[in-house]
């Protein structure tokens, strides 16, 4: 998808050069109502060239091979409705969504896999959803029962797997509420209550070792009441100068929404150290 928006974005610069020209013929339009039109194919040409000059750069980040090249032509003039009538603009419209349909499913692809690599996509499938959106028939679930069969599939199911897989490591042991800790340092100061700020050093990961955030080794000051619900149990649990690794299961981390930087059903592991109790 990161390719194909980034050559799509170095051919439509392209159309910015129009901007002050389309304005321009907004104005005029209203004042030559009758004014005839004609063709002119020099004038077709040459605002072809000036629209495409990043094509070649183009092909170049989409990875498309000289042997390849006629199939990428062939579906440049599939998506140009040569004769302007709407069935024609309509077919180059889907030809369009198709594509950015097919990136997007890359992406998908390789979430799918990252979490569950027994998990294939069925080509055929995908392009049947496509359809029933579209037309609005033969919908085999709701838009909601989408969302929660894949959420389900690439979040959910590999957190629940993770957590109780993990419980049973050495060193690893479980909380009352549910959360894992394996104790690299135990500190030997006070304990914080959920009304404390406390000062500590953090990094989150995503179960298959992708940094979502980090103090990037600084300290931070937070109320442990503000925390996610397994962070607080932890530092209300283990006293000042404890370093320790925590995993959260998505219940209590991040929950069924998520948020912007995570999605739904997310276990999460902190690398934590607390520093202090702020007075």
């Amino acid at each position: 998808m990161k390719k194909l928006k980034k050559a799509f974005w170095s051919i439509a610069a392209g159309l910015l050069l129009f901007m002050p020209i389309v304005l321009m013929e907004k104005r005029a339009a209203s004042t030559a109502d009758d004014a005839a039109t004609a063709a002119d194919d020099s004038l077709s040409y040459a605002v072809s060239l000036i629209i495409a000059r990043d094509l070649p750069r183009a092909i170049e980040e989409l990875d498309i091979s000289d042997e390849d090249l006629s199939a990428f032509v062939k579906g440049l003039a599939d998506a140009f409705p040569a004769d302007g009538s709407p069935s024609s603009v309509a077919y180059a419209h889907g030809v369009v969504i198709g594509a950015t349909a097919m990136e997007m499913l890359e992406d998908a692809e390789r979430a799918i896999a990252h979490s569950d690599t027994t998990k294939k996509v069925n080509k055929q499938m995908f392009l049947e959803g496509l359809k029933a959106t579209a037309t609005g028939e033969g919908l085999k679930m709701t838009l909601q029962q989408a969302y929660d069969y894949y959420n389900g599939v690439v979040f959910r199911h590999p957190s629940e797997e993770f957590i109780a897989r993990n419980r049973t490591r050495n060193g690893v042991m479980t909380l009352p509420c549910g959360v894992q800790v394996k104790i690299e340092r135990l500190g030997d100061g006070e304990t914080a209550t959920l009304g404390s700020t406390v000062g500590y050093i953090y990094k989150a990961s995503y179960i298959n070792g992708n940094t979502v955030e980090s103090s990037r080794g600084e300290v931070v000051e937070a109320v442990v009441g503000s925390l996610l619900p397994g962070l607080a149990e932890v530092v209300t649990t283990l006293p000042v100068g404890t370093k320790c690794k925590v995993y959260l299961p998505w219940q209590l981390a991040y929950g069924e929404r998520g948020s912007n930087k995570v999605p739904p059903y997310s276990a999460l592991v902190y690398d934590i150290e607390i520093v202090k109790i702020v007075k």
